[in-house]
């Protein structure tokens, strides 16, 4: 009758030892998920700072975008008397001062630069895009560095979510891993391609015949 308890016992005691064993290895299990999690939400607090910072510098930039072109429509035209004539010129604050003041007024009344929209992306035609894209920061003098969150500002569904996740794995990208992508991802072409063309473009002419 001893011998059957001890040996119970020791059943008994071999069974709580396996569930402390069990017990300790979730705690770690659990320990680890932790901070799994707490790096990730330190990851994403780093990320939109970052962003944030990014949105900030894109607002201020298209205020004085808004602000030179509204500048450019109101530009005041100053009177000047020709000392023979005593009639008055129209001469225009920029543009060539070589040329007779008569001649560089109209000159510069009829020159406008054209009226350029950013446009969306959906998904479909992504080379075409992003050459549209390209000549817009051309023509507006985009900085480098702002030309990736301008453009996230007008990518829609499909395209929208993929960029969630590219921003993600990729937080320090740029305009050109982004172009490279994104062709990837939305168009059989390779990368390689799009840079051959981007490569090839060239501004000839005046920017409103670019």
């Amino acid at each position: 009758m001893a011998e059957t308890r001890s040996k119970s016992s020791d059943e008994h005691l071999k069974k709580l030892d396996r569930e402390v064993s069990d017990l300790g290895m979730a705690i770690k299990s659990s320990d680890q998920t932790l901070k799994a999690v707490c790096t990730k939400q330190e990851r994403m607090e780093q990320l939109m700072m970052k962003m944030n910072g990014k949105y900030e510098s894109i607002v201020s930039m298209l205020a004085q975008m808004s602000g030179n072109k509204l500048d450019q429509k109101e530009k005041r035209a100053v009177g000047i008397t020709t000392p023979h004539t005593g009639t008055r010129v129209l001469e225009f604050e920029l543009g060539n001062t070589s040329a007779p003041l008569e001649e560089r007024g109209e000159r510069r009344m009829n020159t406008k630069l054209p009226k350029i929209d950013f446009p969306y992306f959906s998904g479909e035609g992504p080379r075409e895009w992003l050459m549209k894209a390209r000549k817009y920061f051309q023509i507006h003098q985009v900085p480098q560095d702002m030309r990736l969150g301008i453009a996230e500002m007008y990518l829609k569904g499909k395209a929208d979510i993929w960029f969630q996740g590219f921003i993600y794995s990729q937080p320090n990208a740029n305009w050109g891993l982004f172009s490279a992508e994104i062709c990837r991802r939305f168009s059989d072409t390779t990368a390689e391609e799009v840079i051959e063309v981007f490569s090839k473009i060239r501004q000839r002419g005046s920017i409103s015949e670019y």
